[in-house]
């Protein structure tokens, strides 16, 4: 048999058994994280749409607020000046416990990539958010939050 064939055959089967492999799964709280670090991004983008996809449809916020108010204070919030949202978010806790999730974090929206967010001021907001996120047909999905100023 010729070496070059033989050759080929084992880089194609090397290839093939790298792609098939199984990979790896992150941990159920690397996946929750994730969900959260995607929100924030979005929230960045002003995606409206890509942080309403995280949020369950039967989603539970302060004074029983359903999802579509969120999204109508979220809308506010994100769209109030041309200025470009920056979030930080430094300080986050997450548990898990089977399908169930809670998170604890502290999230700081600034207007503007100069402000200075650790000192607060103008164009600085500050919340401090606690959350619940249940795995529904294999994504995260935010079910309820708090959130104080």
């Amino acid at each position: 048999m010729d070496r070059r064939l033989l050759l080929g055959g084992g880089v194609a089967a090397l290839v093939a058994a790298a792609l098939l492999w199984p990979r790896k799964q992150p941990s159920p709280e690397a996946q929750v994280r994730a969900v959260i670090a995607s929100m924030v991004a979005a929230a960045e983008k002003k995606d409206l749409g890509a942080l309403a996809d995280a949020i369950a449809d039967d989603f539970r916020g302060p004074s029983a607020s359903s999802k579509q108010e969120v999204k109508q204070v979220l809308l506010g919030h994100l769209f109030r000046n041309q200025n470009a949202v920056v979030v930080f978010n430094p300080a986050l806790e997450v548990r898990v416990t089977g399908d169930n999730a809670s998170f604890n974090g502290v999230f700081v929206f600034a207007r503007g990539k100069d402000v200075n967010w650790q000192e607060g001021g103008e164009g600085v907001s500050r919340y401090d958010i606690e959350g619940t996120l249940e795995r529904r047909s294999g994504d995260w999905l935010v079910t309820s939050a708090e959130w104080k100023r």
